[in-house]
């Protein structure tokens, strides 16, 4: 995470629209504990601070373009400054 303030709601927000256009199953895993990326509250629990390291697994038929579209996502900061 690059993000000033972590996965907070505006980057959990975010990963939800992508993955609304998309069939991959993605999920997000920080310390231990996995999510399904498609739920913004399930993301929110993760509580993953700036510089924290998330595994981000994406299954499926469109997996790759989903994971390309989600990393491109996270590496523009998702749009933010900072």
């Amino acid at each position: 995470m690059k993000n000033k303030l972590g996965l907070h709601v505006r980057p959990a927000t975010t990963i939800a629209k992508i993955l609304q256009k998309r069939n991959a199953k993605v999920t997000l895993t920080y310390k231990g504990q996995s999510v399904n990326a498609r739920s913004i509250m399930s993301i929110m629990i993760l509580a993953a601070p700036k510089n924290a390291e998330l595994k981000i697994k994406a299954e499926g038929a469109d997996a790759k373009e989903t994971l390309d579209e989600l990393l491109n996502a996270f590496n523009t900061k998702f749009g933010e400054s900072a």
